[in-house]
């Protein structure tokens, strides 16, 4: 019978206990039986898990073979359940009494190798010491006599995957498995099933399974990373359960994860999580009504190491000349001219580039005019902002885009909506995200955005308010500038970050920042492949113009720098900045504001 791989339950396949099988002969009747086999093509035993493998490796080798097994065990929670003859092959048909059994259990079904009959995967205890075979008083509906057989050690069961309607995993059914007891076999005594010790293993892994219960299952673009990778380390690390228990639970856990994970992910998951330091066992042997007293270190996993990418030196100058050719251009202009100038033409798609300044020295506002900008060019943006609100980058926006002075805005919402209207017909989409928190969970929206919606160019505002893992406030800003240059490199986009800077600068007579005044690390300056450093001297000193604004450009690893200061105009009351002179801008704004103040109070804005 042909095989499906990928319907066997992801719990199942998280233990070593698989095997080969193909048709043979022992004993003295030279019987007929599924024998099973190493991969090394020697037998199998059912009590010796050294002769087992895991379900990744056994996966190679079954072409070799007749199928695949399971092999049951005390280190398992499963129990299987094996209904013979009593499926129809010709047209998959399950007996009276069979179906019966089938419904009541309510787990992990699948057809036999031979299609005559159904086997059932739980989780539970078999009611006997050694498994236990019966026949049943039943039609033949098949070659088969029909009989019932159930064992959850010392026994393997043959596994195709061929799922019948209903869970998708072994389910927790032993209520269920002691009544097969009473139907099937009502006049044989039950296992004895001594009271389980509160420290022992099994008593462990399912107060583990419990405290899983209560944590919520990973979500794509709201921390999921960084919420698996909890999980794991509150199964090793708070319980001290084994690689192997700690990977059957997660499978557990993995069900409620959208999208779920990869079963490599979740091993890798697991494994991280070993490697993790930290107190072990605090979980351990507490009962679930002192897990509120217990502080639980909320863990991060540690950034996403990056793939090396293997080329020559030929390879990398062909791939330059692809770019150029056909007076094509690989730099995306900021919108700002002057500073395009300055940095020889623009940024590139996979460049990070960081705007520094002190606060209220409008990061902020010169990020999200670079935004307008490019999605005036129909490039899609996504704005990580740990600092403004949406709604205060509403308001930012319309300040940009309007007109219509702001103490006008309320009684001129028709103004508005036709400004913003304009507005989102002429420009690509720019997403908000709020609230990340974490690095990790930034990466992965990013992430996220490029892969679904095709975001080209991503602002961070600001670096140092995302939390990393690390002791020290130095290494926790240090690993988020490591992650945001791996993100700007594996994503092939424009990453814009935001940095603040230290307040050395406010001592200086001329205020000339310097790559050293960057906050908090200097791995900052050593990721950054552009700095731009953002002065607003009027803040500094009220003495200076107001509208006058300074960009000192620090480094440009890939580009020239042709100019070292670039000087603009600022324009509070429309958070915007440009590169004409202070006259110019100031005869054109008084000009349109005397036409809108005039139109306002007559009533027809244009």
């Amino acid at each position: 019978m042909k095989m499906n791989m990928n319907q066997v339950p992801i719990s199942l396949r998280a233990f070593k206990s698989w095997v080969l099988w193909k048709t043979g002969s022992r004993g003295p009747d030279d019987k007929p039986t599924k024998l099973p086999y190493q991969t090394t093509g020697a037998l199998a035993k059912a009590n010796d898990p050294a002769t087992w493998t895991d379900f990744y490796t056994i996966q190679s080798f079954v072409d070799e073979y007749e199928g695949i097994g399971f092999e049951f065990s005390t280190a398992d929670p499963f129990c299987g359940v094996d209904f013979d003859g009593c499926r129809d092959p010709k047209n998959g048909k399950v007996a009276d009494w069979a179906r019966e059994a089938i419904l009541k259990l309510d787990s992990y079904a699948e057809v036999s190798p031979s299609q005559t009959g159904v086997k059932v995967f739980c989780r539970g205890k078999c009611p006997f010491p050694t498994g236990k075979k019966i026949g049943v008083q039943a039609e033949k509906i098949c070659d088969k006599e029909p009989a019932v057989e159930i064992y959850d050690h010392l026994r393997y069961f043959a596994v195709t995957g061929m799922k019948l309607t209903g869970p998708a995993e072994p389910q927790d059914r032993q209520e269920q498995i002691n009544w097969l007891k009473e139907r099937f076999w009502p006049n044989e005594p039950a296992k004895q099933v001594p009271q389980a010790d509160f420290r022992s293993d099994d008593a462990v892994i399912e107060r583990a399974r419990k405290y899983l219960l209560r944590l919520p299952g990973a979500m794509s673009g709201s921390g999921g990373h960084n919420a698996t990778f909890h999980a794991a380390c509150v199964l090793v690390l708070g319980f001290s359960l084994s690689e192997s228990d700690a990977l059957s639970l997660m499978n557990e856990y993995n069900q409620r994860c959208q999208p779920a994970w990869s079963e490599k992910e979740l091993l890798h998951k697991v494994s991280q999580a070993m490697k993790q330091p930290g107190e072990r066992g605090y979980l351990r042997n507490s009962s679930p009504d002192n897990w509120s007293r217990i502080h639980v270190p909320r863990y991060q996993a540690p950034p996403p190491k990056p793939e090396p990418r293997a080329s020559t030196i030929v390879e990398a100058s062909r791939a330059y000349l692809d770019t150029i050719r056909g007076g094509k251009t690989p730099l995306i202009e900021t919108g700002l001219p002057d500073l395009d100038y300055a940095l020889a033409g623009g940024v590139e798609k996979g460049e990070m580039v960081i705007f520094g300044a002190r606060p209220s020295h409008g990061k902020s506002a010169v990020a999200l005019q670079c935004v307008h900008y490019w999605t005036s060019y129909k490039r899609k943006c996504l704005i990580v902002s740990e600092e403004m609100s949406a709604i205060a980058l509403g308001k930012r926006t319309f300040q940009f885009i309007s007109r219509l002075p702001q103490e006008h805005w309320s009684d001129r919402i028709d103004v508005l909506e036709s400004d913003l209207k304009e507005y989102e017909t002429d420009h690509a989409s720019c997403r908000i995200l709020e609230g990340c928190g974490t690095v990790e969970a930034a990466c992965e929206s990013v992430e996220a955005a490029v892969k679904n919606d095709g975001v080209e160019c991503v602002v961070v505002d600001y670096a140092q308010l995302l939390r990393s893992r690390g002791r020290t406030r130095y290494e926790q800003v240090t690993n988020t500038s490591i992650a945001l240059r791996q993100l700007a490199s594996s994503q092939k986009i424009v990453l814009l970050v935001l940095c603040q800077l230290g307040r050395a600068i406010e001592g200086r007579t001329d205020f000339a920042p310097t790559m050293a005044d960057l906050k908090d690390t200097g791995q900052l300056e050593q990721d950054a492949d552009v700095i731009v450093f953002l002065v607003w001297p009027w803040r500094q000193n009220s003495s200076e113009p107001q509208n006058k604004y300074q960009f000192y450009i620090c480094k440009n690893r890939n580009r020239a720098i042709n100019q070292n200061i670039v000087n603009c105009r600022f324009l509070p009351e429309r958070q915007a900045l440009m590169d004409a002179s202070l006259e110019e801008y100031r005869n054109e704004e008084q000009r349109q504001s005397r036409s809108l103040y005039r139109s306002a109070g007559e009533g027809n804005l244009p």
